[in-house]
């Protein structure tokens, strides 16, 4: 059964983030059907019908997400998320055929791109407001900065994957290396 809530909104407010073109990969939000595959990777129940309309409202969402996770302190990000909610939001709750009642935050007849809007800034706030402006970050990884929700036990999440942090140690085990050997009397 698919879930419902705050939690898969913010994941898919992120995950929409993370499609713009970064150093590490080309722009994965060029068409209808990339949209489509990436609600359906986070669990979307079908239907799933996107055209271009969709996609160019989840390009401006994303814009928006993006502007989010780069704010530089708590104004900022509690302006830009304001923002979001103030334009998008329309609280409601609603049951489909075979779905039990459930939240729905944009309003009615918005498109895949205005869901997603509505929908990732509610979930974004709901987990600022309940873990601290903290929970939202970017890879420490410098050629991903990738955003990154931090939730969960443990100690606070730093890389967006475990290959960006595999990266990472391993260059610096590398360079670590290196320069022992430079600092080496057999290397004088």
């Amino acid at each position: 059964m698919t879930a419902f809530g705050y939690s898969r909104w913010a994941a898919l407010a992120t995950a929409l983030a993370n499609t713009g073109p970064r150093q590490r990969h080309a722009d994965l939000l060029r068409a209808p059907g990339d949209l489509a595959a990436l609600l359906r990777a986070h669990d979307e129940p079908e239907p799933v019908e996107v055209d271009g309309a969709d996609l160019r409202d989840a390009l401006a969402a994303r814009d928006a997400f993006t502007a989010v996770f780069d704010a530089r302190d708590e104004a900022a990000l509690a302006e830009r998320l304001n923002a979001m909610l103030a334009g998008n939001a329309r609280p409601r709750l609603v049951a489909h055929a075979g779905v039990p009642l459930h939240l729905h935050v944009d309003p009615p007849g918005a498109s895949w791109g205005g869901w997603l809007a509505a929908s990732g800034a509610m979930g974004l706030a709901l987990l600022v407001a309940e873990h601290g402006a903290h929970v939202l970050g970017r890879c420490a990884a410098e050629d991903c900065r990738d955003a990154l929700l931090r939730t969960g036990a443990g100690p606070t999440r730093r890389f967006c994957s475990g290959t960006c942090a595999s990266r990472v140690r391993v260059a610096a085990h590398r360079a670590a290396a290196r320069q022992g050997r430079r600092g080496s009397p057999a290397a004088s």
